[in-house]
């Protein structure tokens, strides 16, 4: 299987937080595709001091890489436009790391399970 990871479980495994060290070896135990694209990029390379680089690097580097499409963008549009008519706004980063791994049939895995007001 495919999982996209997004940034919090990344920034999780990077600083060593146990469930996500746990949760990375055990996908990878099991033969699975850890994979990335450039929103979760921009968000793990945000926090990283200069020091961190190399360890951001050699993580993120042999994941496979999901680029995004127009249609990508579409579907993240109008999830964000749904939700907004229900009082739910969605940032457009999350929405397009969700649409992105809609897209490309991966399940994503995060951490974040708040709900916007």
């Amino acid at each position: 299987m495919r999982y996209l990871l997004n940034a919090d479980a990344v920034i999780g495994y990077l600083n060593g937080v146990p469930s996500a060290l746990r949760l990375f070896s055990e996908l990878y135990r099991q033969g699975n595709t850890l994979c990335t694209c450039a929103m979760v990029m921009t968000e793990v390379y945000t926090g990283l001091t200069p020091i961190e680089l190399e360890r951001g690097d050699k993580l993120l580097r042999p994941m496979r890489f999901f680029r995004a499409s127009p249609d990508i963008g579409r579907q993240a549009g109008l999830w964000r436009y749904e939700f907004a008519r229900t009082g739910l706004q969605l940032a457009a980063p999350d929405c397009l790391i969700a649409a992105t791994a809609y897209h490309h049939g991966a399940t994503l895995v995060t951490g974040n399970t708040r709900r916007s007001p």
